[in-house]
């Protein structure tokens, strides 16, 4: 296309059409200063050529002139204002700088003059993404893979979103169909290593992190990733201890949850051993904060609710560099009080790191025993963790098809794994069995029919923890979901009381279920509550 321009500009030389034709071609080829002279003589000789000016501002951009690229857009957008493409190009931009609310008004005017642009469609995905508005997102993303389905943007977009909704098995999949339309972009890959990473696929988690760096050598989040990925194939987490606060339930271990669906802010959470507290990275106030379990679907929402709170930028997972100088919310006095002494008092690393859940209650007395996690990829069902009997005879899963946990013998697993539905307990409909509320109300089958049994349920829930006598030092770094970077925890600042956000505002909450992945939204009824305490199916009796 170049040749055949250059041999037109000789018969030609102030066409400005065919000097804007070549700055196309050599912007296509990459030649981006060459192409900027082009488009800038094409506008020499026509100033109103608006083509030229959105030419120039795509090869600006591509330079790293953003300022120079946005008054060109502007000026294309000036000459033509319903031109879908230059609005696209400069919300591009404008979302490149940061500027999302201007970004997202120029796309809803692309889309208003052309509804199926694809390109609009996962442009306001990635802007609703990057504003938190994940559903939103996902809604965008479907429409623009129904008109294209093979649009890599938007399955990468869309394994993103949910990944951060918690829907691994779903994310995985648009990643997967991604990789295979392109195989040489490092971003899917480190998309997936980090969803393998959160399912705790350490080995495949490693390979895709590789695999991107391979590709892109510079990229941090990448290398994060595969320092994260080795780190996981030999820890089983973190154990903080605090001391020195008024409330006597938050001077206890806090155990790091390792399972998908636990981490906020691209960091993990660790709870106390009762899963009544847990720890979180509280991103609007930068540190770290303590809730109460009913608020954890809040603070995934970006909440920054607590009552206790490290200095400002503190890592406290820091062995060497203990955070102290905590505040505590004065329920009294509605008032945050520095405590000098009260913070972390030991980081260990976890040798053994187990969720359990005894039951009690049940005709089957074998039934009430202690129930351990596991959550490696081989024994997930639906996208959730079994729990395990310490002789492995029974197991708990998460059935999708009646959304409630049931127990079966291990037997059963694989059809379980398959799609088959057994059991001979069931818990109430959409509740979560890891809750501190302890479940009560399960149901159990007698061989004849479903008999509802009022106190039988969840007796307790615990951690079981070994530390690993080695010291070691914990890397302060992490990844965002909304950037897919890396941004280190900032050496300590000075002693900042929590803004008031920081309120305890689960004191005045009233209680509430932990969802579950998969199960209802906060706030929202389960279906428990819709629809009474409702037997398992008849299909659940498989022997």
């Amino acid at each position: 296309a170049v040749q055949k321009c250059n041999a037109e500009l000789v018969k030609k030389p102030h066409d400005a059409k065919l000097l804007r034709q070549r700055g196309e071609a050599k912007r296509k080829l990459g030649q981006h200063k060459d192409a900027v002279d082009d488009f800038t003589a094409a506008l020499g000789f026509k100033p109103d050529l608006a083509l030229a000016f959105a030419g120039r501002g795509n090869a600006r951009r591509a330079l790293g002139l953003l300022q120079e690229a946005l008054n060109d857009y502007n000026s294309a957008v000036r000459l033509e204002p319903h031109n879908p493409m230059f609005l696209v190009d400069r919300a591009l931009l404008r979302q490149q700088l940061g500027n999302m609310v201007e970004a997202l008004r120029d796309v809803e005017a692309a889309l208003a003059v052309r509804p199926n642009y694809v390109q609009a469609l996962h442009l306001r995905g990635e802007v609703s993404r990057k504003l938190g508005q994940h559903i939103e997102a996902h809604q965008d993303f479907d429409a623009a893979l129904r008109l294209d389905p093979r649009h890599v943007s938007s399955l990468a977009s869309r394994g993103a979103v949910k990944r951060t909704l918690g829907l691994h098995a779903e994310a995985l999949a648009d990643f997967d169909l991604a990789l295979s339309l392109a195989p040489r972009n490092p971003g899917i890959f480190a998309g997936r290593g980090a969803t393998r990473l959160e399912l705790r696929m350490s080995e495949a988690a490693k390979a895709d992190f590789e695999a991107a760096l391979a590709l892109n050598p510079g990229n941090d989040f990448s290398r994060w990733g595969l320092e994260a990925a080795a780190e996981q194939m030999t820890s089983q987490g973190l154990q903080l201890t605090l001391t020195g606060f008024v409330s006597p339930g938050l001077n206890t271990k806090f155990c790091e949850r390792r399972r998908p669906g636990f981490q906020v802010q691209g960091y993990p959470t660790y709870w106390s051993p009762d899963g009544l507290y847990f720890l979180y990275w509280c991103q609007k106030e930068s540190r770290w904060k303590a809730a109460r379990w009913v608020d954890f679907e809040k603070v995934k929402k970006g909440s920054a609710v607590g009552f206790i709170a490290a200095p400002v930028n503190d890592d406290i997972r820091l062995v060497d560099n203990l955070s102290k100088g905590w505040h505590e919310f004065d329920g009294t006095t509605q008032a945050w009080r520095g405590r000098g002494a009260s913070g972390v008092s030991a980081v260990a690393k976890l040798e053994t790191n187990v969720q359990t859940i005894t039951l009690s209650g049940f005709a089957t007395t074998k039934l009430n025993a202690r129930y351990g996690e596991r959550f490696r990829p081989a024994m997930l069902v639906n996208g959730h963790e079994t729990y395990w009997t310490a002789d492995s005879q029974y197991f708990l899963y998460w059935s999708a098809k009646e959304d409630r946990w049931k127990g079966t013998l291990s037997t059963d697993f694989e059809r379980v794994q398959g799609g088959a539905n057994p059991g001979f307990i069931g818990a109430p409909l959409g509740a979560d069995v890891t809750s501190a509320e302890l479940v009560k109300g399960w149901h159990e089958w007698n061989g004849a029919q479903w008999v509802f049994g009022e106190k039988s349920g969840v007796l307790s829930i615990g951690t079981l923890a070994a530390v690993q006598l080695a010291p070691f030092v914990a890397r302060g770094s992490r990844g965002t979901a909304a950037n897919d970077g890396l941004s280190a925890v900032p050496a300590r600042a000075a002693a900042v009381a929590p803004v008031a956000a920081g309120a305890p505002e689960a004191e005045a909450a009233p209680p509430r279920k932990r969802r579950a992945p998969g199960g209802p939204a906060e706030g929202e009824p389960s279906k428990a509550a819709r629809n009474g305490a409702a037997a398992p199916v008849k299909e659940a009796w498989a022997k």
